[in-house]
């Protein structure tokens, strides 16, 4: 594959950059102690991170997000445990959740698929940065 703009051949596609350049974070440490005052005392603990890590070019060539339902499903149940007590503010969270909601699902299921489509067949350049669709 050769970039459209400077000719190289020095291309990747977004996914295989992404890819390499995401990785899972899980680590797990422990600690033990003692301690003399009046009594004597041991204690101990366990800690435990999870994450990722990302490159900057992974960041750069990262796919399209779905849109989130978390925001719209926590106004929707404040909304619903309110009825009875602050009707208008009931009435607003609930129909705000369901707007919010409707939207991340017309999103998910009409824009996103394009894009992720789009992002699966696109390029890039490691000479010159250009990103860019298969021809």
């Amino acid at each position: 594959m050769q970039c459209p703009k400077c000719s190289s051949d020095q291309t990747q596609r977004l996914k295989l950059i992404y890819e390499s350049g995401t990785k899972d974070i899980n680590t797990t440490g422990y600690t033990a102690g003692t301690g003399i005052g009046s009594l004597v005392g041991l204690g101990g603990a366990a800690t435990k991170t999870t994450g990722t890590s990302q490159s900057l070019m992974a960041q750069r060539t990262a796919p399209p997000i779905k849109k989130s339902f978390k925001w719209p499903m926590i106004s929707l149940l404040f909304g619903f445990f309110l009825f009875g007590t602050v009707t208008w503010l009931s009435v607003a969270l609930t129909l705000a959740g369901a707007a919010f909601a409707f939207l991340a699902w017309k999103h998910n299921a009409n824009e996103w698929p394009g894009l992720y489509k789009h992002w699966l067949e696109s390029w890039h350049c490691n000479k010159c940065g250009e990103i860019y669709l298969q021809a």
